[in-house]
């Protein structure tokens, strides 16, 4: 039996690790529930891989980087890929 029950649907939840952190999800209506400082430690893991990606594509030449149409950039949250 879970230890937590979703304040929402009052299904169990299932805890899963992203980042270092453990998120609590819930398998039926999806719900996502946080701890206190969690979304703090999840915002700035997003942050330093979007840097690092940053970096990473400076150094690649002009002339070898991929044409891309431009996108719209993405948001933090959508790099924190929790529902994988």
């Amino acid at each position: 039996m879970p230890l937590l029950m979703c304040p929402h649907c009052q299904e169990g939840m299932q805890e899963i690790k992203r980042h270092e952190v453990e998120i609590d999800i819930c398998p039926k209506c999806r719900g996502v529930w946080l701890d206190r400082g969690e979304l703090e430690k999840l915002l700035g893991a997003a942050k330093e891989d979007r840097e690092e990606m940053d970096e990473m594509r400076q150094h690649i030449p002009a002339d070898k980087q991929p044409y891309h149409r431009k996108k719209k950039k993405k948001s933090m949250f959508d790099m924190l890929d929790i529902f994988d």
